[in-house]
C-alpha cells in the first residue's frame, strides 16, 4: 500500500492543473475577461468544494484500509505518512543520508567495484516529475488543437490587440490641429524621435539639411503662416505647394495631428536655438525676421 499524499498538496495540485486548462482555453480564444467573470469564479469555488469531498472520500478509504494491513506493514506507513508533506520534504533533505539509506538494498557490480544504493526516490521529486508530465501534456495539445502556445497565432492575435487598443486611444484623445496647436517644450524630446523616424532622410537628423533645406537657419522656402511655429507644423500638414518632395504628412494620414506636434516643437526648439550645427546645407529661400514668435 502507497504511503498517502497530504491533502493539501493534491486539492492544490488538481486546482492548478484545472485552472491552466481554463486560462489556455479562454487565453485562446481571446477571452481573457471571462477568467474574473462571477460565473468563472463560482465554478472553482464548486470545484475547490469538490476537491474537498473526494479528498476526505479517499482518507475514509484509506483508514479502512490500514486496518486490514498487519502492524508491522501498518508501522511502515504509518513512518511514512509521519508529518506533513513539506516535513517529509525537510527530512530527506536535511536529515543524516545513513539514516535515510538505512535499511536501503545495495547492489554490488562486482566487476567494476561500484555499490550501487537502490534509494527510494523522494516524494517532492516524484511530484515534480508528475507536474512536468501534465503541463507538457496539456502544452503539447493545445498548441496542436488550438491557438495557445503557437507563437504565429499568439503574435498575430497581439498585434490584432494592440491595433484596438491604439484605435480606441485615437478615438479618446483628440489629435493636436492647425487652430489648435502651439510649441510645447515637454514634447521635445519624443519630437527628436520621430523626427529621426520620418525626417532625417532629407534633412539630416540635426535639421542641417541633406536633400531637403536647413531647417535651422531663418531662411523659408514657405511662409503660409504669420507665426514660425505653425508655419512649421502647417507645411508637416499641408505639404509644400513650392516643393513636391514635401508631402502632406498629415492631410495623408501618414502622421497623426500629435506626432505632427512633437515634431514641429523639435523643429522649433532647433531653428531657435543659437549653437547651429557646423555643416549645413546652403540657404534656402526668403530671408525672413518678423515672426510673430511664441
Amino acid at each position: 500500500m502507497r504511503s498517502k499524499i497530504s491533502s493539501t498538496i493534491v486539492i492544490f495540485s488538481f486546482l492548478s492543473v484545472i485552472i491552466f486548462m481554463f486560462y489556455v482555453f479562454l487565453k485562446s480564444y481571446n477571452h481573457e475577461s471571462y477568467i474574473i467573470h462571477p460565473i468563472t469564479i463560482l465554478f472553482f469555488v464548486i470545484v475547490t468544494i469538490l476537491l474537498f469531498i473526494l479528498e476526505s472520500i479517499n482518507n475514509l478509504i484509506f483508514r479502512i484500509k490500514l486496518k486490514f494491513l498487519s502492524q508491522e506493514e501498518k508501522k511502515k506507513i504509518l513512518e511514512k505518512n509521519e508529518g506533513n508533506y513539506l516535513y517529509s520534504l525537510y527530512k530527506f533533505i536535511f536529515h543524516d543520508p545513513k539514516e535515510i539509506n538505512k535499511g536501503v538494498q545495495k547492489i554490488d557490480h562486482g566487476f567494476d567495484g561500484i555499490l550501487e544504493m537502490d534509494n527510494e526516490l523522494p516524494l517532492w521529486w516524484i511530484h515534480l516529475f508528475y507536474i512536468t508530465i501534465v503541463f507538457s501534456a496539456i502544452y503539447f495539445f493545445s498548441y496542436l488543437l488550438i491557438d495557445f502556445s503557437n507563437p504565429y497565432k499568439e503574435y498575430d492575435r497581439s498585434y490584432k490587440k494592440q491595433l484596438r487598443e491604439i484605435e480606441i486611444f485615437e478615438k479618446n484623445t483628440p489629435q493636436a490641429s492647425l487652430d489648435k496647436t502651439f510649441f510645447k517644450k515637454t514634447l521635445i524630446n519624443d519630437g527628436r524621435v520621430l523626427f529621426n523616424e520620418n525626417c532625417a532622410t532629407c534633412h539630416q537628423s540635426d535639421g542641417s539639411g541633406n536633400i531637403g533645406p536647413n531647417l535651422t537657419d531663418i531662411y523659408w522656402i514657405n511662409r503660409v503662416e504669420k507665426d514660425l511655429y505653425k508655419n512649421i507644423f502647417s507645411i508637416i500638414w499641408n505639404g509644400s505647394e513650392k516643393n513636391p518632395s514635401m508631402r502632406p504628412f498629415g492631410k495623408s494620414g501618414e502622421i497623426k495631428g500629435n506626432d505632427i506636434e512633437k515634431i514641429s516643437s523639435y523643429v522649433y526648439s532647433i531653428n531657435r536655438n543659437n549653437k547651429k550645427p557646423l555643416k549645413h546645407k546652403e540657404p534656402q529661400g526668403k530671408k525672413i525676421l518678423d515672426w510673430n514668435n511664441v
